[in-house]
């Protein structure tokens, strides 16, 4: 809610309403300006090239501009190094990695405990050795749940989906299985009992080292608990379209465009079997050095970002083709989401989905970074908008308002987050 004067007071909550699941979904090395920014402000505004994926969409998202990252090349390594890390916390990174924990984990360490999966991290790509001057930790993570800790991001599909999967209850036609199957059952089992020994070993190490590995100890005993309580939790009430996924075939897990549906597939699936309410996914990792030969033959697509001056080498839309790509990808999760009722509107209505990129061109910069909100967070963001900020509007501000929607008590968030950023809510 905000003043008379226009200034956040705070979120006005129903006596009961869904739960606002959140979002952060990295696609890679920004964007070239002129193909994504609309040419006018608020409603009605015409939407660019880059965005048009993105087109049957416009009244569930505001596109934002005018934002920088205001932690961005301030810590070790090189603008990939500090802009990966900074990507969901909008902190100074240090040499371990991030400077402080990102807006999807500080939630999950909030709230999360409600759900049987405090949240999901997933990377499409492998784990890489790339570092940039700095930590492969820097180049391979947008999760963290504190400086220097890194929440380790899922990169096989299969595995998450056998994860999610085991939590999922199956029911038989004309039933109704209020449970996990019995072989979902003996699983979790198998996995209690090493944790038990495991924890065991554990607790009685702590009692023979020094306090400085006492602590790195206790950090650990705290993962594991953390493990045991998934493990141990209850299984999920059966919600009204939730449903046991089909098994991603081999050809979903080795093309890259299917490999990132099924993940957004089974994000989806999360948020709407109610098995976390927050979650992280990157296309990439620090460098995106795939090739895309249905898109350019040129190169890899981190290097066609540095070719041939500022927007890419000729033809000049080989960079839109990327851009349009990648916000392809946001509009499949959106249709996921849209498509499935929730109250008296969508689960879409009920999130607040953060796309967006660690740099804002590809050339290495941190001002106007491309940023699309998707979602109504219950009802409490007014969508299908332009919203422009005055240039140097601290990224963070909008962290600190994404974190204050999903009901946060967080005063302040990174740097220059001081204060939620105002205008989303008229």
């Amino acid at each position: 809610m905000i003043d008379g004067r226009g200034h956040w007071l705070g979120v006005a909550k129903a006596a009961t309403q869904a739960p606002i699941r959140v979002m952060a979904f990295h696609f890679p090395h920004g964007v070239p300006h002129p193909i994504w920014t609309p040419a006018t402000t608020g409603k009605g505004y015409a939407i660019t090239p880059g965005l048009m994926p993105l087109a049957a969409f416009q009244d569930d998202i505001n596109v934002i501009t005018g934002l920088e990252q205001m932690s961005w090349n301030k810590g070790p390594g090189g603008g990939h190094a500090n802009g990966f890390p900074d990507f969901a916390t909008a902190v100074v990174t240090i040499g371990s990695g991030a400077g402080g924990p990102s807006f999807d984990q500080v939630l999950g360490a909030e709230f999360g405990a409600a759900t049987k999966f405090r949240s999901l991290v997933a990377n499409r790509e492998p784990y890489s050795n790339q570092n940039e001057g700095a930590t492969t930790a820097h180049m391979n993570n947008i999760a963290w749940t504190g400086p220097g800790v890194f929440a380790p991001a899922e990169r096989d599909v299969m595995n998450l989906f056998m994860t999610l999967v085991s939590a999922v209850p199956m029911a038989s036609p004309g039933t109704v299985q209020t449970g996990p199957t019995p072989e979902a059952l003996a699983a979790v089992a198998r996995k209690k009992s090493i944790l038990d020994h495991v924890m065991g070993d554990v607790s009685a190490l702590s009692t023979k080292v020094g306090s400085v590995d006492r602590a790195r100890l206790d950090e650990h005993l705290t993962g594991l608990r953390e493990v045991e309580r998934v493990l141990t939790s209850p299984p999920p009430p059966t919600l009204a379209g939730c449903s046991r996924p089909v098994a991603p075939t081999p050809s979903d897990a080795l093309s890259y465009d299917l490999r990132s549906k099924v993940f957004l597939r089974l994000i989806a699936l999360a948020f709407r079997c109610d098995l976390t309410r927050y979650a992280s996914f990157a296309l990439s990792n620090g460098f995106d050095s795939r090739t895309y030969p249905e898109l350019s033959t040129l190169n890899n697509y981190h290097q066609i970002t540095h070719t041939g001056g500022h927007y890419g080498p000729d033809p000049p839309n080989v960079e839109l083709k990327f851009v349009a790509y990648f916000a392809g990808l946001c509009a499949f999760l959106l249709n996921e989401l849209k498509s499935t009722p929730e109250g008296a509107g969508t689960l879409l209505d009920n999130c607040l989905i953060y796309y967006g990129s660690e740099m804002a061109e590809g050339w290495h910069t941190n001002i106007d970074m491309p940023v699309v909100l998707c979602g109504k967070a219950g009802g409490q963001v007014v969508t299908g908008r332009h919203l422009h900020y005055p240039d140097g509007t601290p990224l963070a501000k909008l962290f600190l308002a994404i974190l204050k929607f999903a009901g946060s008590q967080t005063k302040t968030f990174g740097l220059g987050g001081d204060l939620p950023l105002d205008g989303l809510t008229t």
